[in-house]
């Protein structure tokens, strides 16, 4: 079992290699954290005299969701138009009806909240989509709601399609309309490829983000048996999606939230899961004349349900908090992981809590009193380095970390560096180790390096491992790793290893862990080991690399401090 954490990674990793030339994957300093929840401004009212550079105090997101309320008159009357609750609506938006809100919701573009959404659900379309005259206002207002999206500075629009009562289940199949199932599923793949090229029309590189897309297929059976939807609240989608995909531009997006699977991630394993889940079923609906298309404008998205983080007695569907004794370090934890495994996105629904008390009015509190310090931790998560850095002891833990020579006379068996100890793998040739001003030099060696063990560890302890590393040699791979060893020695868990590819000054580079103690284990030593793997140079005048200052400090953060 010690090994099954490499293999299901390893899994994962082959998947993605078969789409890796389509994929909307961003590097990861541009994954972006949206909120999407209870807690929103809908109306100008809700942010005119607003500071609303405030909002960044208390904001870990770069962007929100927001549910428009349009003011319209229409025969001298003037109301409030929900597009998420006006079920068959006879009234056809114009761009005059939006000349309130766009200049409003510009202002987000002040604050960090710059990748912004207007969301709606399935109520807009019509459940007969035979129906011309319905179809044309389902077009129009849509395509209204992308151009204001676009004029308001916003990534695009959020389409929930979750099947709602309230919707009136628009992706239902009616047999009382009069035309057979075969026959409606041709017309809806008709109509979502007309209500695409339109929002696409009105916002040629729009995002739309969605809750769950396809990745509602989770299982062989489902990829295989679609037809077991046909009488479900959603047994239209399908031939929905798959117009979408006939009539969508290659410069638009489409995120795929994988809401459900999200909401009980509780570890790396889940959500190595969820993508290897995605990446094996996400395409088998669509036909596949689309799938190179599929596979370049969708983005796996990943989720959180953030009130499942908060401590209650009453269990419930989504219950995180009951899986650590600690739910904000969790959260702090899944952040990271979501950020590595999504494509750009990962996004929070967030109902009991507001995150921005005195700004956008709610009877809600503030978050970070249902879940002390989850701000923080979600910033922790997005960039644990910073967090480290400011957070860990400043006492390095390893003895000698400056790799000072051992005393005089001491040889490799012994250990050329004080406190260290020196290995070479048998069955490979081997090197030199010598010091160099302070500095420990492998030259020739093909799979080796120095290592120390720190005792006493205990489970759920966190540290930050660096070294440096100069490499001036064109055979050799330098590494910095870890592993853990058990009570009383009898196993080695959680080894992992990394390259140095930190720049730092004078052509040497550095490399960072952050490392969580494992439960279940009894873990009781961390072991230490800087080196090197490649090959001999056959001319003998290869450099090799030099090494040096190796620290690791115990990290606590404010949520971990006892």
């Amino acid at each position: 079992m010690k090994h099954f954490h490499q293999y299901l990674l390893l899994a994962f990793a082959i998947l993605l290699l078969s789409h890796d030339a389509f994929s909307r994957r961003v590097p990861s300093g541009q994954k972006k954290i949206i909120h999407f929840g209870f807690v929103s401004p809908s109306t100008p009212e809700q942010i005119v005299g607003e500071d609303l550079a405030k909002l960044d105090a208390t904001c870990p997101f770069d962007g929100i969701g927001i549910n428009p309320v349009i003011k319209l008159t229409r025969d001298g009357k003037t109301f409030d138009y929900h597009p998420l609750h006006h079920v068959g609506s006879p009234y056809l938006l114009t761009k005059e009806d939006f000349g309130e809100l766009i200049p409003m919701f510009r202002r987000f573009q002040e604050t960090r909240l710059k990748h912004n959404f207007f969301v709606l659900n399935s109520s807009p379309f019509n459940g007969d989509w035979f129906d011309d005259d319905a179809w044309k206002r389902t077009l129009n207002n849509f395509g209204m709601l992308a151009w204001a999206a676009k004029e308001s500075g916003f990534a695009g629009l959020c389409l929930d399609i979750e099947p709602y009562a309230l919707t009136k289940l628009p992706f239902m199949y009616r047999p009382n309309l009069g035309h057979s199932f075969e026959e409606t599923a041709r017309q809806v793949r008709r109509r979502g490829k007309e209500w695409i090229e339109e929002i696409n029309r009105q916002f040629p590189d729009i995002t739309l983000f969605t809750f769950m897309w396809t990745s509602q297929c989770t299982s062989t059976l489902m990829a295989e048996h679609p037809e077991l939807l046909v009488n479900s609240k959603t047994g239209l989608m399908i031939a929905f999606f798959n117009g979408v995909y006939d009539g969508a531009s290659d410069t638009m997006t489409i995120v795929d939230g994988n809401e459900g699977a999200g909401y009980h991630a509780a570890s790396e394993e889940d959500y190595a899961k969820i993508t290897g889940r995605y990446h094996r079923f996400a395409d088998s609906w669509i036909d596949r004349t689309n799938h190179e298309k599929f596979w370049k404008i969708t983005s796996m998205g990943v989720s959180f349900y953030l009130d499942s983080y908060v401590k209650r007695d009453k269990p419930g569907r989504y219950d995180l908090f009951a899986k650590s004794d600690n739910p904000t370090q969790l959260l702090a934890t899944n952040v990271g992981h979501a950020l590595d495994y999504s494509d750009e996105y990962v996004w929070f629904w967030c109902e009991k809590g507001n995150f921005w008390p005195g700004i956008f009015k709610s009877n809600y509190p503030f978050w970070g009193d249902l879940l002390p310090h989850c701000v923080e931790a979600i910033e922790a998560g997005r960039n644990i380095r910073v967090w480290m850095d400011k957070y860990a002891s400043g006492a390095n833990l390893l003895k000698n970390g400056g790799l000072e020579p051992a005393d005089e006379g001491a040889n490799q068996k012994n250990g050329i560096v004080k406190s260290w100890a020196t290995w070479q793998a048998e069955d490979t040739p081997k090197g030199t180790f010598s010091n160099d001003n302070g500095r420990l030099r492998l030259v020739n060696v093909t799979n080796g390096g120095i290592a120390q063990a720190i005792s006493g560890i205990k489970a759920d302890q966190q540290f930050i491992l660096r070294a440096r590393c100069k490499n001036e040699s064109r055979f050799a791979t330098p590494v910095l790793s870890y592993f853990f060893r058990d009570n009383p020695d009898t196993g080695v868990w959680g080894q992992r290893s990394i390259a140095f590819t930190e720049d730092d000054a004078d052509g040497w580079k550095r490399a960072t862990f952050h490392i969580t103690v494992p439960k279940g284990h009894n873990i009781a030593t961390i072991n230490v080991f800087v080196g090197v793997l490649g090959f001999q140079d056959p001319t003998g005048m290869d450099k090799g690399c030099l090494f040096d200052d190796i620290d690791l400090q115990e990290v606590v953060f404010p949520w971990t401090r006892k």
